[in-house]
């Protein structure tokens, strides 16, 4: 039921990006751990986080490129949000990562703005990363042409993206002959 709601999501989301006739741009997803104000300009970026403002580090922990499969979902708030799972190498790295950092704040940053932050309880262990909230739709349809959903086998995502480009050939198709009339 959930992989059909999920595939459902990304098809209704389809559209509205098609509809310009372009395929989406790349997104930029990373992920920044909390550092100090004292690390200086260079090194850390201030964000506000309810009444306070936390310092991140700029140099993040994750890069877009190391992530092997996601996972969309509605959030509460009407966005989407996504579980993203990394390579091995790079859930090692998280593990020790969030292992030395707990209790400190962990920001997501996509496309240069901050989406979502959790705060680090316990290591992060099986190298998967939520961000609860603040996606857009367009770049949930522009993780589907890089990134296979998380279970899906690389024939179903190979179809999947298939299926998004006779979609787009279609909008293509019927906005030319809208602008013909």
């Amino acid at each position: 039921m959930r992989l059909l709601i999920i595939t459902l999501l990304s098809l209704s989301l389809t559209s509205s990006v098609f509809a310009f006739g372009k395929k989406p741009p790349k997104n930029r997803l990373t992920f920044h751990m909390q550092g100090q104000a004292s690390d200086g300009p260079k090194m850390v970026f201030p964000l506000p986080m309810g009444d306070k403002r936390l310092f991140f580090r700029k140099s993040p922990v994750t890069f877009t490129k190391e992530i092997v499969a996601f996972l969309p979902f509605f959030a509460e708030d009407g966005t989407a949000g996504a579980t993203f799972q990394f390579r091995p190498e790079t859930a090692r790295r998280i593990a020790a990562i969030t292992n030395q950092n707990r209790q400190k704040w962990l920001v997501a940053m996509l496309n240069g703005r901050p989406v979502d932050a959790v705060f680090i309880e316990k290591p992060v262990t099986d190298g998967k990363l939520v961000i609860w909230q603040g996606i857009k739709q367009a770049e949930i349809v522009s993780f589907d042409y890089i990134i296979p959903h998380i279970g899906e086998s690389g024939k179903e995502w190979k179809e999947r993206l298939k299926n998004h480009k006779k979609a787009r050939a279609a909008e293509i198709k019927a906005r030319k002959e809208k602008q013909r009339k």
